[in-house]
Formats: structure tokens, C-alpha cells, sequence
């Protein structure tokens, strides 16, 4: 849903979605086929190898929408808003870009706004409660589920600072 709704409104926007998780990636990949949608791509692999996919700041934009919050301490480094995560983004990014991520997870939310933060990232936007006054901005199929059961759902987008 986030995907082909998010191409369709910027045509002009070339989108490139990267799921390790195959059957996640064949229902965006049948929507986008099923609408006719010509500027998205999907890669099948982990966001560790985003590095051999783009080149050093060519990125403009970087969504996290709702990724595993891998909460057993062992796999802190599984999450995709670590330390070594974001040093990923920000050799991909260009220099006003920036992430935006999402997540019911209160947790991993929390996790996520310190490591940004002591990582030197620029915090410009943070809500607790995105849909709190009715819904904003193009939702997952995740976040239109909790939405509709009244969950609240964390945001935050972040520039290098």
C-alpha cells in the first residue's frame, strides 16, 4: 500500500523498495503491477547492503516503515535504527536528506530517538500520536490496521546534523 500509493502520488520520483522478507515484497510488487506503476523497483535483500546498491550520497529519502523491533538484547544490532544502520544511511544519503521512520513499537521508538541523537542526527520531526487528529500522510497496511484499532503510531524524521 505504502509503496504504490507513495509512487503514484510523485511519478516524477523514482522509488526503490528493499524488503528481505519475500512475501512481503511480491504483495507490493503485485499491487504495483496490478495499478500499472512504472517508477518503483524492488530489490530483494538486507538494508546492510544498501552500500553496494546506491552510491555515496545519491539517496534523497529513506523510509523505515514498521521493520522488526528485534527486542531481545542479543539483537540490538538487528535494528534497523543501530548505530551501524545509520552510519549506512548517512553514507547513502545526499546532504539534505533525510529519514523518515514509523513505528508502533513504543520501545524500539524510544531506542530509535536515542540512537539518532547520540549518533549526531538531527531530530526534525517527532510525533508520539501521528493520527491522533485523523490520518496523515500514505499509511502501510500495518499502520492502516492499527489506526483502525485506535493504536497509536510514532514517528520521526531525522537529518545528519
Amino acid at each position: 500500500l505504502f509503496t504504490a500509493d507513495t509512487a503514484e502520488q510523485h511519478p516524477d520520483i523514482l522509488l526503490v523498495a528493499v524488503e528481505k522478507v519475500p512475501d512481503a515484497m511480491v504483495v507490493g510488487m503485485e499491487r504495483v503491477c496490478d495499478r500499472g506503476i512504472k517508477n518503483v523497483r524492488f530489490i530483494d535483500t538486507d538494508a546492510a547492503a544498501l552500500p553496494v546498491i546506491f552510491e555515496s550520497h545519491e539517496v534523497d529519502r529513506i523510509f523505515i516503515n514498521f521493520c522488526d523491533p528485534w527486542p531481545k538484547k542479543r539483537d540490538v544490532k538487528r535494528r534497523l535504527t543501530s548505530p551501524g544502520f545509520l552510519a549506512i544511511y548517512e553514507s547513502i544519503l545526499k546532504q539534505d536528506g533525510e529519514v523518515c521512520f514509523k513505528t508502533d513499537n513504543r520501545p524500539l521508538f524510544e531506542y530509535s530517538l536515542e540512537t539518532f541523537e547520540n549518533e549526531g542526527w538531527e531530530l526534525t520531526e517527532v510525533t508520539e500520536n501521528l493520527h491522533d487528529n485523523g490520518p496523515v500522510g500514505v499509511m502501510t497496511d500495518y499502520e492502516k490496521k492499527f489506526y483502525e484499532q485506535g493504536m497509536p503510531i510514532n514517528r520521526l524524521v531525522a537529518k545528519r546534523g
